[in-house]
């Protein structure tokens, strides 16, 4: 990522507004950071006539005489601020670039649009906000993996500048239903407490392609004294992670970017390198969508 920036002040104010938390970034020449908010006022809660107050409160001294305003993620979707359509992919940094749109009061801002997968004349998957980051990522000329772990984790195929076709795991959300709304989640502690559990689930699912029928392993092994309770939200973390990598573990040379939070980045690494891919690159989201919001906008303006 492009690290020079202005010192004094800012060139774009950036909004990552996802379903569950809302980033505001002022970023300087490059794609560079220079000061960062977070909220937990997500998308997925706000009714649309709520988001001009919030980004007011969480940006607040930010938008007086404000640089452009440019917004990713969920602000887009259906039902949000404004819903912007969904571009076909492959889709270019110039694409989005042209199809950025504004809230009907808000003319200085603009949200970038989310894509679709087509096959056989119908949308079959869709994405809001990995699409930045993507665009955000110095990639060598060729073909890339991008892992881009969450909520809805996405595995990417890109080119530099392009996404050009994707798939999407609800790893995230399933590790949440599972640990509050199932009976493998009584007891079960914090996950990132003990990292052999998680090998040990990631293997699981690595051999075992049946993921509900390896999913209640959690309880049996738990039963059998096993897999002490503090351990199996690793076990489960594992297992779901796991799954999603096996469905890529037949071609496990070239790159594999993961771009997302440290933690989830380390995760995921650990479980690439159990499943014997050689080559796993670590990227940062918010650096990936800051970068990526600058590249949009300096598109915009061409």
């Amino acid at each position: 990522m492009p690290s020079g920036g202005e010192v004094d002040g800012a060139v774009l104010i950036g909004v990552d507004w996802g379903t569950s938390n809302l980033r505001v970034l002022r970023i300087g020449e490059g794609g560079a950071i220079l000061d960062a908010r977070s909220d937990p006022r997500g998308a997925g809660s706000l009714a649309p006539e709520a988001f001009p107050a919030v980004l007011a409160e969480v940006a607040d001294g930010w938008l007086d005489d404000a640089p452009p305003i440019l917004v990713c993620g969920m602000a887009g979707a259906r039902g949000r601020w404004r819903e912007v359509a969904y571009l076909p992919t492959p889709a270019t940094l110039v694409d989005l670039a042209d199809a950025l749109a504004s809230p009907a009061d808000r003319p200085e801002l603009k949200i970038v649009p989310g894509l679709k997968a087509m096959a056989g004349g119908r949308m079959i998957d869709v994405m809001r906000g990995e699409e930045t980051q993507v665009m955000g990522l110095d990639l060598e000329p060729g073909n890339h993996r991008i892992v881009a772990p969450g909520t809805h984790s996405k595995w990417i195929a890109a080119r530099p500048g392009q996404v050009v076709g994707y798939r999407t795991f609800m790893t995230g959300e399933l590790f949440a239903a599972i640990r509050k709304g199932t009976i493998l989640g009584t007891g079960m502690g914090e996950p990132g407490v003990d990292e052999s559990a998680f090998a040990e689930g990631v293997d699981r699912a690595l051999t075992d392609p049946a993921l509900t029928s390896a999913l209640f392993s959690v309880r049996v092994e738990t039963l059998a004294d096993r897999l002490h309770p503090d351990a199996a939200a690793d076990y489960l973390s594992g297992l779901l992670i796991g799954a999603e990598i096996a469905a890529h573990s037949h071609d496990t040379h070239g790159p594999v970017t993961i771009v997302g939070a440290d933690a989830l980045n380390a995760r995921y690494a650990t479980a690439l390198e159990i499943a014997g891919f050689s080559d796993v690159r670590l990227a940062d989201g918010t650096a990936a969508v800051a970068c990526g919001l600058w590249r949009i906008h300096q598109a915009s303006l061409r």
